[in-house]
C-alpha cells in the first residue's frame, strides 16, 4: 500500500492545477507533471508490474504513465492551443485511475498473467503494446477535451461564464484538440491492429478468431474513422462530435483495461 500512497500523493499537485485562478504554462505546472511521472514510475518499480503484464492494475498504471508523458511533451513543446489548461482535469482523471488501482491492488492478491513464449521476444509484441498505450492515451486526452467543450458550450449558451469555464481552453481550441487527438489515435491504432494480428500469428493462434478485445478495438476504430470522415465532409460540430469521442473512449476502455478487469477479477 505504500506504493499506492506515494502514487496518489504524487498526482495531487497536478490535480490541484484545477484550482489556479489562471492556468499557466510555468514552473509549477512543469513540476507537477514531473512529480506525477516520477510517482507513477515509483509505483511501477515497487510493484514490479511489467508493461507486458496482463493484469488490471498494470494496465491502469502504464496507461497513466503514457498519458502523463504525452501531455507533458505537448506542454513542453507548446502543443495544441492551450492544452495546459486541461492539466487539472487530466490530473483528476489520473487520480481516479490511481485510486482504482490501489483498491484492486489491495483486494486482488492473485498474480496476474504475463506474456511468455516466442511472443515475448517478438518485435510485434512491443509494437502492439506501445501502440495500444499511445492510442488509449490520445483518446483519453480527446475525451477530456470533449468534456471541456461541453462545459464551455454550456457557459456560452447561458451567457454565464463560471470560474470553471474560464480556466478551460476556448471552445474552438477544445474542438480542435478533441478532433486532432482522435485523428492521431486513428493512425496509431492502425499499427495496433496490424501488430495484434501479427502477434496472433507468432503465438500460433487463428488470425480470424475475433475475441472481445479485438471486437471492441475494431468498433472503436470504426467510431473514430466515422467521426473523422463526417467532420471532414460536413464540418461536424458540437455535441455530436463529443458523443463520437466519448463513444470511442468507452469502447477502447472496455477493450484495454476493461477486458483485463473482467478476466482478472470476475472470471479469473
Amino acid at each position: 500500500m505504500l506504493a499506492a500512497y506515494i502514487h496518489i500523493l504524487a498526482l495531487l499537485p497536478l490535480t490541484a492545477q484545477i484550482m489556479r485562478a489562471e492556468p499557466k504554462r510555468d514552473i509549477w505546472l512543469y513540476g507537477a507533471i514531473c512529480l506525477a511521472a516520477i510517482g507513477t514510475m515509483i509505483v511501477l518499480g515497487l510493484t514490479g508490474e511489467e508493461v507486458q503484464s496482463r493484469g488490471f492494475t498494470a494496465a491502469l498504471h502504464w496507461s497513466e504513465l503514457t498519458v502523463i508523458m504525452i501531455f507533458g511533451g505537448l506542454v513542453i513543446c507548446k502543443g495544441p492551443h492551450q492544452v495546459w489548461r486541461l492539466a487539472g482535469y487530466i490530473g483528476g482523471y489520473l487520480l481516479l485511475f490511481a485510486v482504482l488501482a490501489a483498491v484492486f491492488g489491495f483486494f486482488g492478491r492473485h498474480v496476474p498473467p504475463t506474456v511468455t513464449g516466442p511472443a515475448l521476444y517478438s518485435g510485434w509484441l512491443w509494437a502492439h503494446i506501445g501502440s495500444s498505450l499511445v492510442t488509449y492515451a490520445l483518446v483519453t486526452l480527446a475525451a477530456i477535451a470533449a468534456m471541456a467543450y461541453v462545459v464551455q458550450e454550456h457557459a456560452l449558451k447561458n451567457r454565464k461564464p463560471t470560474r470553471w469555464s474560464r480556466r478551460l481552453p476556448p471552445l474552438r481550441d477544445s474542438e480542435y484538440m478533441l478532433v486532432g487527438f482522435l485523428k492521431w489515435s486513428a493512425w496509431v491504432l492502425i499499427i495496433g491492429i496490424v501488430s495484434g494480428f501479427a502477434l496472433r500469428y507468432v503465438e500460433g493462434n487463428s488470425l480470424w478468431a475475433i475475441d472481445h478485445k479485438m471486437l471492441l478495438t475494431l468498433l472503436g476504430f470504426a467510431t473514430i474513422c466515422v467521426l473523422i470522415y463526417i467532420h471532414e465532409r460536413s464540418t461536424l460540430r458540437g455535441r455530436m462530435a463529443v458523443r463520437f469521442v466519448l463513444g470511442a473512449w468507452l469502447l477502447l476502455t472496455l477493450a484495454f483495461p476493461g477486458v483485463r478487469l473482467v478476466s482478472g477479477y470476475i472470471i479469473g
